[in-house]
């Protein structure tokens, strides 16, 4: 099992792409953070942006098949990591392996 971070821009509907992956049980549970700041450097100069950021609960196995719907649907350039969880309860064990697909 894995949280999956997804970063994408002001111009995606995060709703429209969590909806889609849980309808193709891609995914059990996602939330958003909406004006997410994100600082990096460029040169010297301290850039912020924001963003939005979903994350994501899914199965191991599930990471290639999202990757490769979010670049088919949206492009490639869009951030996609990934965090393995490593403990959970047995309900939330249960939601992630009962609502995604059997792989």
């Amino acid at each position: 099992m894995l949280n999956l971070i997804i970063y994408l821009n002001n111009q995606i509907d995060a709703k429209i792409l969590i909806k889609n992956l849980l309808a193709q049980k891609l995914i059990a549970n996602a939330s958003i953070d909406v004006n997410n700041e994100i600082y990096r450097l460029e040169g010297d100069d301290l850039v912020a942006s924001k963003i939005i950021v979903v994350t994501a609960q899914t199965k191991s196995m599930l990471f290639s098949q999202i990757e490769k719907y979010i670049a088919a649907t949206y492009g490639d350039d869009i951030p996609i990591y990934s965090m393995p969880i490593m403990q959970a309860n047995h309900s939330f064990d249960h939601l992630i392996r009962s609502t995604t697909l059997v792989v």
